[in-house]
């Protein structure tokens, strides 16, 4: 008798825990796999901001006339000055201070430089990263300058080479910050890190969804699954070539 009100009562408890492990290990896979999805609500401008300077490649004028014409043709992909974004060059943050993320391809420069302007193509603040070893990513944030929800910014990134002035070569792109939707709050509440993840790329919100991957990929280098993650997700802005280049903090 006892056994047969046991199973009746432990069948149905063996039942929901194996269906919440089964939906976590989806959930987990499903967060591996995912991919940035780009935002519907808010596109991206069909106009860029202010500026115009001409962009280039990532290199020291001393780098580039001792390389071969050939050599350049070949590795012209691996010398680019690289933002990290999705293809339009265009990311969403829900944050006033986020980081910002940017390939430094193999250069003797010394430095790179950030600049952050607004709508009417103004420079409202800079600033710089010292560069040891090339090629890697670099981040930084404007912690000054709190980005206004609603409106749009370009940031531009240069070289800094041993002249001490920013070469004309440079890249950009366009960040603008939103209101968060009630419920992406909502699902971050309870959310572990890896989880805020998927969360922010599933709702098209770049800047975080890069900025908290990187993080968790700079406290776990050893993870594989962490590395899937980083390759998935620049995969899907094609930027899958950039995967094992080294991370700064």
């Amino acid at each position: 008798m006892f056994y047969k009100y046991s199973y009746r009562y432990f069948a149905p408890l063996a039942i929901a825990t194996l269906l919440e492990v089964i939906t976590s290990s989806i959930f987990l896979a499903d967060t591996r796999a995912q991919t940035f999805e780009p935002p519907t609500s808010n596109p991206a401008p069909t106009t860029t901001i202010g500026g115009g300077r001409r962009g280039s490649d990532g290199q020291c004028l001393k780098d580039r006339d001792l390389q071969p014409r050939n050599i350049k043709i070949k590795q012209a992909l691996g010398q680019q000055l690289i933002p990290l974004l999705p293809p339009n060059k265009f990311g969403l943050t829900i944050s006033a201070n986020p980081t910002f993320f940017a390939y430094i391809p193999k250069t003797s420069a010394i430095a790179v430089e950030f600049t952050l302007e607004n709508q009417q193509g103004k420079g409202i603040t800079r600033k710089r990263v010292q560069l040891t070893n090339t090629p890697s990513i670099v981040n930084i944030q404007f912690d000054t300058e709190p980005l206004e929800v609603g409106k749009d910014y370009k940031w531009l990134i240069s070289v800094i080479c041993e002249t001490g002035d920013p070469e004309d070569a440079f890249s950009e792109g366009i960040i603008r910050r939103i209101k968060p939707e009630p419920n992406l709050l909502k699902k971050l509440e309870k959310a572990s890190e890896i989880e805020k993840v998927f969360i922010y790329a599933k709702f098209g919100i770049w800047h975080e969804a890069i900025s908290k991957l990187a993080n968790l990929r700079l406290s776990q280098p050893d993870s594989s699954d962490l590395k899937i993650s980083w390759l998935t997700l620049l995969k899907s802005s094609s930027l899958e070539t950039l995967a094992n280049t080294p991370l700064k903090n």
